[in-house]
């Protein structure tokens, strides 16, 4: 068992856990920064931590407000971007599944 402790004055994001087959990222992002839209080739979880953020599919135009206790389940290849409405944190799983 690994306790892993994060660091909530990172500059952007940190990998807290990285191994062949899954990447947990830290994600800070301070309100009114924005992530642009980009895609990963994983199954990716993300889920809030703390502050609010706009997370967008981009490939459907759909924007969804998340603020903790949500989740965004994600295929590989999806386009997505985030915008943070408060200061916020985001845990990011990439898994390779298959």
């Amino acid at each position: 068992m690994q306790f892993i402790k994060t660091d909530a004055n990172v500059d952007l994001a940190e990998n807290i856990v990285e191994t062949a087959s899954q990447t947990v990222t830290h994600l800070v992002i301070p309100a009114g920064k924005a992530v642009p839209k980009h895609h990963v080739p994983y199954d990716v979880i993300v889920v809030p931590i703390k502050g609010k953020v706009i997370f967008g599919d981009v490939d459907h135009d759909h924007h969804e407000t998340l603020v903790p206790g949500d989740i965004v389940k994600m295929a590989p290849g999806e386009w997505h971007d985030l915008k943070a409405v408060d200061d916020t944190e985001v845990m990011v799983i990439k898994s390779k599944l298959q």
